[in-house]
């Protein structure tokens, strides 16, 4: 069986369309259409059931197509493997990481790869919105660090290290509280105060759906340190990082808020990740062995 075919047959099942594949592979729809009845051909029976307006995998392509995947993990795995053995210790390095994250949290691994993989050049990038789990995805960086939920491993096939806490608390500045007369003491209250959030993920998250945060007036940030220079301006009330709010903490420039039967504190864990379906070179490697 064709490798490509079962390429395009994993993309179908994922897209439930023909035109769709073909548009994100970049082949015709005939193509596409003639790779899925060779498969057919060779399996032996039908893969999808194409009486309906989406095409739907049959019992028996379910089946096939968890086989499929693996094939074309393998697949890519060994090719990942053939170009670190042709060309030794990669020569570039991409580690990523949240801009929620303490980006200390790499300096041992840079140190690392300094003493021990001199020929590799480290690029370290931070991103927001999620965007670092998205580089994971699309091979652009080889390792990431950033806050992690298992609903993630719907957006790509990783595997993850936990690394350490991470807490989020809601706040708002003692001036805009000063101003507001009171601590908000309720949900209504907070309706009647701007809220700074974080824009929608890069990898398709709504936030607003998962923290179910109450508010009329919203001003949406792309940024988690601008987020930060807004909340100490007094726009609105927010959830933030706490380790990114805990020197404003002390000083009593944020107050945290705590509302009975409301949110106050998500408590979360930051990993570290990589792709299932690339291999690490020996620095890379050597990374995530420091961290496991």
């Amino acid at each position: 069986m064709n490798l490509s075919h079962l390429h395009m047959m994993i993309t179908v099942a994922r897209l439930g369309s023909l035109q769709k594949t073909a548009e994100q592979l970049g082949r015709t729809q005939s193509a596409v259409s003639m790779a899925l009845k060779k498969l057919e051909e060779n399996a032996g029976f039908a893969l999808f059931n194409r009486d309906g307006y989406r095409l739907e995998l049959t019992e028996q392509g379910r089946h096939f197509l968890r086989q499929a995947e693996e094939v074309v993990r393998q697949q890519q795995r060994l090719q990942s493997l053939a170009n670190q053995l042709k060309h030794g210790a990669e020569p570039l390095l991409t580690l990523c990481y949240d801009h929620t994250c303490d980006s200390k949290l790499w300096m041992p691994s840079i140190q690392h790869i300094q003493q021990q993989y001199p020929a590799t050049e480290l690029h370290v990038d931070g991103e927001s919105q999620m965007r670092a789990l998205k580089r994971i995805d699309n091979g652009t960086a080889d390792l990431a660090l950033c806050p992690w939920l298992p609903l993630f491993r719907q957006y790509g096939d990783f595997e993850t290290l936990p690394v350490a806490p991470f807490e989020l608390t809601v706040v708002m500045s003692a001036a805009l509280m000063k101003e507001f007369g009171r601590m908000p003491q309720s949900r209504q209250d907070l309706l009647e105060l701007p809220m700074l959030v974080p824009q929608n993920l890069e990898i398709g998250i709504n936030l607003d759906s998962v923290l179910r945060l109450p508010s009329q007036q919203r001003i949406r940030v792309n940024e988690v340190n601008t987020q930060f220079e807004l909340l100490m301006a007094g726009f609105g009330w927010g959830i933030i990082p706490k380790h990114i709010a805990s020197n404003a903490l002390k000083e009593g420039k944020l107050v945290e808020v705590s509302i009975p039967g409301f949110v106050q504190q998500v408590r979360l864990e930051i990993h570290l990740v990589r792709s299932a379906n690339r291999t690490l070179g020996p620095a890379a490697n050597a990374i995530w062995e420091r961290f496991a």
